[in-house]
C-alpha cells in the first residue's frame, strides 16, 4: 500500500468527518472506518485478523477491476433503507461470461477453519450487484458471497442483483457456517454455465449452502436461475429454517423455485409462496431429493415442469405435507402437474391440503404414502393487489386446516404479516384469511355465502343470517377460538335466498367471550365473529 492510502486510511479512522462528501482509493489491508461517499476499490482488499472495518450508510464501494475482497476480521456494513451500503463495479462489460474474468467484481471471501478465527459479518441495508466468479477462479462459487467455515454471518434487508458464478450460489454461497438471511432481495441472479460439465452444475441460482442450520426467512426470490438444482435457492446436507419467503418465476433444470437434497429438516418448512417457476425437467415449484421434513402451510401455484409441476420427490424423500395448496401447476404432456414421485421408496403424506386433481394428478412412482382430509375445490385467490394468492371470503381453504398445528411450530405471522391463526382454526396455504375484514380484496369477489350476525356484540338472543345465492348443502354451526364445535345451528338443504336462524347464546355457551359462526358449503366457507357480554 502506497503512503498516501495508508494516511487516508489512518485519516478515515481517527478523523471521520475529514471524508465526508469525498472520494478516495484503496488497495491491499483494510480496516477503521469507512464513511466517505464513494470508496474506490483499485486491487484486491484485504481484511486482517483480529482487526475490524465499519462502512457507514450511504457509502459506495465501487470495485475498479475484478478485484474481491478477503475478510478474515470483524466486517460491519450498516445501511438504511434511504441510505444503502452498495458494492459495486465500475465497468460490466463481459459480466454473462463466466468463461474468463472481467466484467463484475470478484465478490467478498470469508473462509475460517475453526471457531477461533473468529470472522464475523454483518451486513443490514446493503445492495450487492454485478459480482461475479469465474471457470478458473481458486473459488468459483458465490458470485457475491462466499463463506467456508463456521463463520458468524448475518444479512438482513439487503438486495442481491444480477450476480453471476460458475458453479454454485450466484449470489451467497456458504459450507459450514449458518448464516441469518431475512427480508433480502434476490433478483437476476445466476449459477452454472452452459452447457454443463458432468459434475459441475451449478446449484442455487441466487442462494447454495451446504452442510448449514441457516436461517432463510422474509426473502424474495425473484428471475433467478441455476443449471443444477434450485432456481431461487439450492440446500444440501442441511437442516434449514425457511418460513415466509417468496420464489416467483426462478428456473432450474431441478426445483425451479428451490430444492433440498440429502438432509433432515427438524423445523417445518412453513408459509412459502412458490409461483410461476419452471423447471424444464423435474419440480417446477420444489425438488425434495433424498430428504425428511415437514412442509406446512405452504402455496405452491402456477409452476411448470416437465415431469411434476408441483413438487417432485426422489430418492427415498419421507415428506409429510400439511396444510398447503397445489394448484394451476402443469407438466408436460401428463406427467404429474400436481406432484410427481420417482422411485418406490419416496413415500410423501399429504394432510389437509388443497391439491388440484387429487390423487389422479400424481405421476411416476405409486403412491404410497397417507391421503387424508385433502380436498380438490377452486382456492378462491383474490387474483389482484399486493398479494394475489391470498384467500377470499368464501374460500374452501379458510378454517379447513390442521385442528391442532402446535406441533408445526409455525411462525406467528402468515406470507402477508397477519396473525396466523384466525376464526378459530389455520387456514391452507401461506395466507390466513380474515373474513371479516372490509378490504378491497373481499369486495372483488363476493362470496356465495354471506354471514351476518345482529345484535353483536350479544347478552343472549341474537339472530344469524346467512344469505345463499346457490342452492345446496350447508351447515351453519358455532364454534369457540380453538376450532371446537359447539353447536350445530343447521345442517341441509338450503334454496337460494336470506335465511335467518334465532340463537340464544346463554343456553348455547359456557360463558362470555369471543365465539365464531361458521357458514359451511360443498364449495366454501365463510365465519363472522360475535362477542357475548356478561
Amino acid at each position: 500500500m502506497t503512503t498516501v492510502r495508508k494516511c487516508l486510511m489512518l485519516a478515515s479512522f481517527l478523523f471521520p468527518f475529514l471524508l465526508q462528501a469525498q472520494t478516495f482509493e484503496v488497495e491491499g489491508e483494510v480496516m477503521g472506518l469507512w464513511n466517505a461517499d464513494t470508496i474506490k476499490v483499485t486491487g484486491n482488499i484485504f481484511l486482517p485478523p483480529g482487526s475490524s472495518l465499519f462502512i457507514e450508510a450511504g457509502v459506495v464501494v465501487e470495485f475498479q477491476g475484478f478485484y474481491g475482497f478477503k475478510v478474515e476480521g470483524s466486517l460491519q456494513a450498516l445501511g438504511t433503507a434511504a441510505s444503502p451500503v452498495v458494492f459495486t463495479v465500475n465497468d460490466t462489460t463481459g459480466l454473462h461470461n463466466v468463461y474468463a474474468p472481467g466484467g463484475g467484481w470478484s465478490g467478498i471471501h470469508m473462509v475460517a477453519e475453526s471457531e477461533e478465527d473468529n470472522i464475523t459479518a454483518i451486513f443490514d441495508h446493503c445492495h450487492f450487484e454485478y459480482a461475479k466468479t469465474w471457470q478458473e477462479a481458486s473459488l468459483p462459487h458465490g458470485g457475491a458471497v462466499y463463506i467456508s467455515g463456521p463463520i458468524s454471518a448475518s444479512f438482513q434487508h439487503c438486495s442481491f442483483l444480477h450476480n453471476r458464478t460458475y458453479l454454485s450460489g450466484g449470489a451467497i454461497y456458504f459450507n459450514g457456517a449458518s448464516p441469518l438471511i431475512e427480508n433480502c432481495y434476490f433478483y437476476g441472479n445466476r449459477a452454472g454455465h452452459e452447457p454443463p460439465v458432468e459434475e459441475n452444475y451449478g446449484y442455487g441460482g441466487a442462494v447454495c449452502g451446504i452442510n448449514t442450520k441457516a436461517s432463510i426467512r422474509g426473502n424474495v426470490f425473484f428471475d433467478n436461475w441455476s443449471t443444477g438444482i434450485g432456481g431461487g435457492l439450492s440446500i444440501d446436507n442441511g437442516d434449514p429454517l425457511i418460513e415466509n419467503n417468496i420464489f416467483e418465476g426462478n428456473d432450474s433444470p431441478l426445483g425451479g423455485g428451490f430444492g433440498i437434497l440429502r438432509s433432515q429438516v427438524l423445523g417445518t418448512i412453513a408459509n412459502n409462496l412458490v409461483a410461476n417457476n419452471y423447471s424444464i425437467f423435474f419440480g417446477g415449484g420444489i425438488a425434495l431429493i433424498e430428504v425428511r421434513a415437514n412442509l406446512a402451510n405452504n402455496t405452491i401455484v402456477g409452476n411448470y415442469a416437465g415431469y411434476g409441476g408441483g413438487i417432485f420427490f426422489n430418492f427415498e424423500a419421507f415428506v409429510k405435507v400439511y396444510n398447503t395448496v397445489i394448484w394451476g401447476n402443469t407438466a408436460h404432456g401428463d406427467y404429474g402437474g400436481s406432484v410427481y414421485i420417482w422411485d418406490g421408496p419416496s413415500v410423501p403424506d399429504f394432510y389437509y391440503c388443497n391439491i388440484e386433481g387429487g390423487q389422479e394428478n400424481f405421476d411416476g412412482a405409486t403412491f404410497l404414502g397417507e391421503y387424508l382430509h385433502n380436498i380438490d375445490l377452486d382456492p378462491l385467490f383474490a387474483a389482484e393487489g399486493d398479494h394475489p394468492w391470498q384467500l377470499l371470503p368464501g374460500s374452501p381453504c379458510i378454517n379447513a386446516g390442521t385442528e391442532d398445528p402446535a406441533f408445526l411450530a409455525l411462525p406467528a405471522t402468515d406470507l402477508a404479516g397477519n396473525e396466523r391463526i384466525q376464526l378459530g382454526r389455520i387456514d391452507m396455504g401461506a395466507y390466513e384469511s380474515d373474513t371479516m375484514a372490509s378490504s378491497s380484496i373481499a369486495q372483488q369477489r363476493p362470496p356465495a355465502l354471506q354471514l351476518s350476525v345482529f345484535p353483536n356484540p350479544v347478552r343472549e338472543t341474537t339472530s344469524v343470517t346467512l344469505q345463499v345465492t346457490k342452492a345446496g348443502m350447508v351447515k351453519v354451526y358455532l364454534v369457540n377460538t380453538r376450532g371446537q364445535r359447539l353447536l350445530m345451528i343447521h345442517e341441509g338443504f338450503l334454496e337460494p335466498g336470506r335465511h335467518e336462524f334465532i340463537l340464544n347464546l346463554t343456553e348455547a355457551l359456557p360463558g362470555k367471550g369471543v365465539y365464531f359462526i361458521v357458514g359451511e358449503s360443498m364449495q366454501e366457507k365463510v365465519a363472522a365473529k360475535v362477542v357475548v357480554w356478561p
